[in-house]
């Protein structure tokens, strides 16, 4: 049997994505045959007009993903750029890494919280994404772990991108304490980290006896689980 094709749209990260780049860890599956494919009009969501120009730059690469044979579609980032859009006109399945790890959140969990990297500012691109998955309500709380400062230059977002995948202890030390809270609050809900960047911290915090889940990779598992079946 042949293995699944999944064109991954985007690197989950700041990462370019260059000619046979190799998946990322959480992408990498038995019997899958994962391609990342860049795309190129989008830009960092600063703004909602910013999101929406991330909306369209994502159903374009993933119609053309899909019209080159791609068995399936996967939105790395937890924004679902495009998301619904592509599930209107594309035949395959598609799946987003936020709504895709939210929904594995709850087979598990009846509630969820969100730890991002991101500050409030960039608060409406989680709104939009629960708004169009249908699942605000069984979000308990949005912690955001930067203040708006981090916006005040260009470089500051990819910056802290390259902080958190670095593993910085500080920053490790932030995110775990933010989920000791987030925990004791609400002891039910099962917490979701905000970005697909912030994979490499999730071996970290599990390390430290911490429960949950990274988006890259459980959305992504969620969707090949969903074509396999």
């Amino acid at each position: 049997m042949s293995s699944i094709r999944i064109a991954v749209l985007g690197s989950g990260d700041a990462t370019p994505i260059l000619d046979d780049a190799a998946a990322p860890v959480p992408l990498q599956m038995s019997g899958i045959d994962t391609t990342l494919l860049p795309v190129p009009e989008a830009t960092f969501p600063l703004t909602p007009d910013d999101r929406l120009i991330c909306e369209q730059a994502y159903l374009a690469a993933g119609i053309e993903a899909a019209n080159a044979g791609a068995d399936a579609v996967y939105i790395n980032t937890v924004g679902d750029y495009g998301l619904s859009a592509l599930n209107q006109v594309l035949s395959i399945p598609v799946m987003g890494a936020g709504s895709g790890a939210l929904q594995y959140a709850l087979t598990f969990a009846s509630r969820f919280s969100i730890v991002t990297l991101w500050p409030p500012a960039m608060r409406f691109i989680y709104d939009a994404m629960l708004a169009d998955s249908k699942l605000t309500q069984y979000c308990d709380e949005i912690v955001h772990l930067s203040d708006d400062t981090l916006l005040a230059t260009s470089s500051g977002p990819l910056e802290a991108m390259a902080t958190v995948q670095a593993c910085g202890i500080t920053t490790l030390d932030k995110i775990t304490a933010a989920i000791q809270r987030v925990n004791a609050r609400h002891p039910d809900s099962a917490v979701v980290l905000g970005c697909t960047c912030m994979y490499p911290i999730a071996p970290r915090l599990r390390e430290r006896d911490l429960s949950v889940i990274e988006p890259m990779g459980a959305g992504y598992r969620r969707l090949a689980d969903a074509i396999r079946h």
